[in-house]
C-alpha cells in the first residue's frame, strides 16, 4: 500500500539569539521508493555570523551523502551521511578556538520505503502521534557521551503506518503542552491547523523561538501518485529560514508534499537525462534522432528546407557555446585578477598596519570581501581559502592576539563534583571562590575545597565579595540576597522588603550595586551595621538611561557597564561620562559575558564567553579613556563563564564550567 505525505514548517515566537532553518529534500521521481526523503530541523543559538552556513552545510553534505548510492541499505546510507554530517561539524569547531559554534538543536530524518531514521542533537525532539498515543521517538537519542565530540550519535528507526502523524521539534515541547493537549491537537486533516492550534496552546508558555515540522501519512491512490508526481521536480528542495526576525519568502510556514512506498506503482514521470553525457552529447542525440526520422522515408525538397533549419540550429547553439566558453575565459581572468589584488592588500595592511590600524582594518576589509566574492563564485576556492586565512592571520597580528594552545589548568572542580557547572569567581579579602547554581567552592593555591550548599530553593546568578563584612553576597534569579559569612548561609534584608531584580552584583565600600537591566537603573543599597541590614535601595542614575542590552558591572570608583554588543558605558557620581575606545579590535564581541576590573588595576578585561576570549584594555587617567591593548585566546576549553585578575602577581585567571585556567600578564 503507498502512502502519501503532507509535510509542513512553522516558526514559533522571537529570539535574537537563535536562528532556525528547516529543509526537505526528495529525489522520489530519479530513484522511486529507493530514493527517499531527508528532512532537517534546525536551531543555532548563539552563533549568529556562522549559523546560515552550518545549515547548509548540514544540509548539503546530508543530502550528497545519503543520496550518492540508492542501491545501498537505507540504515547503511543514513550511518554513513550522519557520519559525514559529523566530520564537516569538527571541522567547523576545529576552526574555533574554543571548540564552540553554538548550540545546535537539529533532528535529522530520512524516510526511505515505509521505514523512518532518526537522528538528534541538542534539546531537539521527534513525537509520534499514532492513534491518539503521544511517543518520543528520540528519547535516549543524543545523550552525553564523554568518549565521543560527534553531533550525531546514535540512530532510531522505525516502521511508518498509515495515519501516523510526525512531529519535529527544535525544543522540548512537552515542556509546554502535555502529552493529552498535544494529542488532541491533532487534526490529521490539517497539517497546518495542527502547528497553529499547537502555537496557540504554546504561545503563553514558550520562551525564544520553536521551529516545526509536521507531516501526516495517508493512503494514497493511484491518481495520488501520479498527481503528486506531476507536481513536483525530479528533485524536490524546499527551505524554511529564519534568521534575525526575517522569514524566507516573508513566510513563517511552507507546505510540501510527497509519496512513499510504492509497492508495484510505476512512476509515470517522463524520463530526464542525467549523469555521464554533456550538453553537446545530448544535443547530438536530439539531432541524431531528428535526422534519422526526417530521412528515413526518402528524399524531398520540403525535407532539405527541414534540414537547412536543423544545420541552422546547430551552428547557433555552436556560437552560443563558444561564446559562453569565451566568457567563462574572461570571467576567470577577472577573478584571478581579483585574488592577486587580494593578495597585494594583504601585504600593504601589514605595512600600513604599523602607523595606521584604521586604515589598515579598511584594507583588510575589502580584501576580505574580493577573497569572499571569489570564493562564492565556486572558481578558485583553494585560492580564495588560503587568502582568507591570511586575512585572519594579519588581524590577529595587528589586533596583538595570544593564541594559547595548552593553557595551563590550575584546577579541576569536577574533580569534587562531576556535574559541576560553575558560574563565576567571588573573592573576599586573599580568599578565592568559586561558586554555581547552588553550591561554594574555595580555591586554595590549586586545590579545590568541598563545595558547600548554598540553598535548596534558591538558584544563584551573580555574586560578589562584600569586604565590608568580609562575606560573600549572593544574587539570586528571584531577585534575593544571600550571604556566605563565618561558614554560615543566610538571607540579607532591606529595609524596602525586597531587592530590586538584577542581572549583575558589585561591591564598594559599603554598599552593595544591583544592575537592573529591565528597569534600566543601578540599584545602590547601603548596609547599615547598627540594624544589621541594607537600607533602602537608592537610583544610581537619572531616569532616562537605557540599560536594556547590560549585562555585566563592574567598579573602579567608576562604574563600568558592558552589555550585548560588546560596548563599554562609564558612569560617575551618577552621571554617564564621555568614554571612548581607542584603537578598537578587528572582530566584534559574539558573546560579551563578563567586564572586570578593580582600583587597583590600570586595564580593564572584557570576557568574550563563547570564543573563549579575554580583551584588554588599558586605562588613560589624563583622559579617562581606555585603549585596546591585546587579547587572549584560550584553545579547546569551551565556553568561558568569568575572569579576574590578580593585581600583586599579575596573573589572569578565567573560568570555564569545569575548571580555572591561569595565565601570565
Amino acid at each position: 500500500m503507498p502512502l502519501k505525505a503532507a509535510y509542513e514548517f512553522m516558526f514559533v515566537g522571537k529570539d535574537d539569539n537563535s536562528f532556525l532553518e528547516n529543509y526537505a529534500y526528495d529525489l522520489f521521481h530519479e530513484h522511486g521508493e529507493n530514493g527517499g526523503q531527508i528532512f532537517i530541523n534546525l536551531e543555532v543559538q548563539n552563533n549568529p555570523v556562522d549559523a546560515d552556513e552550518i545549515g547548509a552545510a548540514i544540509f548539503e553534505t546530508l543530502r550528497g551523502s545519503f543520496f550518492q548510492d540508492v542501491s545501498m541499505d537505507p540504515y547503511d546510507r543514513f550511518e554513513i551521511a550522519l557520519k559525514d554530517v559529523n566530520d564537516v561539524l569538527g571541522k567547523f569547531m576545529s576552526q574555533k578556538s574554543s571548540g564552540y559554534i553554538g548550540n545546535l538543536n537539529v533532528v535529522v530524518a530520512a524516510i526511505v520505503g515505509d521505514t523512518l531514521f532518526l537522528s538528534k542533537a541538542g534539546d531537539s525532539e521527534a513525537y509520534l502521534i499514532r492513534k491518539r498515543y503521544v511517543s518520543i521517538v528520540t528519547e535516549g537519542l543524543g545523550d552525553e557521551d564523554d568518549d565521543s565530540k560527534d553531533v550525531f550519535s546514535s540512530i532510531a528507526n522505525g516502521k511508518i503506518e498509515e495515519g501516523d502523524f510526525i512531529i519535529f521539534s527544535t525544543t522540548r515541547l512537552l515542556r509546554y503542552i502535555g502529552k493529552t493537549d498535544l494529542a488532541q491537537a491533532i487534526n490529521k486533516n490539517d497539517v497546518e491547523g495542527t502547528l497553529n492550534e499547537i502555537r496557540d496552546i504554546i504561545s503563553t508558555e514558550m520562551l525564544g523561538r520553536i521551529g516545526f515540522t509536521a507531516m501526516v501519512f495517508e493512503k494514497a491512490s493511484f491518481d495520488d501518485v501520479k498527481r503528486i508526481e506531476s507536481d513536483v521536480d525530479m528533485a524536490a528542495k524546499s527551505v524554511l529560514e529564519s534568521d534575525d526576525g526575517h522569514f524566507s519568502a516573508n513566510k513563517e510556514t511552507l507546505t510540501g508534499k510527497f509519496v512513499t512506498m510504492f509497492n508495484g506503482y510505476k512512476s509515470k514521470s517522463p524520463q530526464v537525462l542525467s549523469g555521464g553525457k554533456g550538453i553537446l552529447n545530448s544535443v547530438g542525440e536530439f539531432f541524431g534522432r531528428g535526422y534519422r526520422g526526417l530521412f528515413s522515408a526518402g528524399f524531398g525538397k520540403d525535407k532539405v528546407l527541414a534540414l537547412l533549419v536543423i544545420v541552422i540550429g546547430v551552428l547557433l547553439i555552436g556560437i552560443w557555446i563558444a561564446g559562453a566558453q569565451k566568457a567563462s575565459r574572461e570571467e576567470l581572468g577577472r577573478l584571478d585578477g581579483i585574488l592577486s589584488n587580494v593578495q597585494e592588500k594583504i601585504a600593504e595592511a601589514e605595512t600600513k598596519g604599523a602607523y595606521d590600524k584604521e586604515l589598515a582594518k579598511d584594507i583588510l576589509d575589502k580584501a576580505y570581501l574580493d577573497a569572499i566574492e571569489v570564493l562564492n563564485s565556486g572558481n578558485y576556492r583553494d585560492r580564495a581559502k588560503v587568502y582568507l586565512i591570511q586575512i585572519d592571520e594579519t588581524r590577529d597580528k595587528l589586533d596583538n592576539v595570544q593564541r594559547l594552545s595548552s593553557p595551563k589548568k590550575l584546577a579541576d572542580l569536577a574533580a569534587k563534583r562531576s556535574n559541576v557547572s560553575a558560574l563565576g569567581f567571588a573573592r573576599v579579602g586573599n580568599r578565592v571562590f568559586v561558586y554555581e547554581a547552588d553550591g561554594l567552592y574555595e580555591v586554595v593555591l590549586d586545590q579545590v575545597q568541598d563545595p558547600v550548599t548554598l540553598d535548596d530553593q534558591e538558584t544563584v546568578i551573580a555574586a560578589t565579595g562584600f569586604d565590608d563584612r568580609n562575606s560573600i553576597v549572593f544574587l539570586t534569579k528571584s531577585g534575593k540576597l544571600l550571604e556566605y559569612r563565618d561558614g554560615t548561609v543566610s538571607f540579607m534584608d532591606t529595609t524596602d522588603g525586597s531587592f530590586h531584580k538584577a542581572v549583575d552584583i558589585a561591591d564598594w565600600s559599603n554598599k552593595i550595586y544591583l544592575l537592573d537591566a529591565d528597569g534600566s537603573q543601578i540599584w545602590r543599597y547601603a548596609y547599615k551595621g547598627t540594624s544589621d541590614t541594607f537600607g533602602s535601595g537608592e537610583a544610581y542614575l537619572p531616569e532616562g538611561e537605557d540599560l536594556s542590552t547590560s549585562r555585566s558591572i563592574c567598579i573602579d570608583s567608576n562604574i563600568y557597564l558592558l552589555n550585548s554588543a560588546g560596548d563599554i558605558s562609564k558612569f560617575y557620581a551618577g552621571k554617564k561620562a564621555e568614554f571612548f575606545v581607542n584603537n578598537p579590535p578587528y572582530s566584534n564581541l559574539k558573546d560579551p559575558k563578563v567586564i572586570y576590573t578593580d582600583e587597583k588595576l590600570d586595564q580593564i578585561f572584557v570576557l568574550d564567553s563563547a570564543e573563549a576570549r579575554v580583551l584588554v584594555y588599558r586605562k588613560d587617567s589624563r583622559t579617562g579613556n581606555v585603549t585596546y591593548e591585546a587579547q587572549y585566546l584560550f584553545e579547546g576549553v569551551g565556553e568561558l563563564r568569568d575572569v579576574y585578575v590578580d593585581p600583586d602577581v599579575r596573573k589572569m585567571y578565567v573560568l570555564s564550567a569545569d575548571a580555572i585556567y591561569e595565565q601570565d600578564l
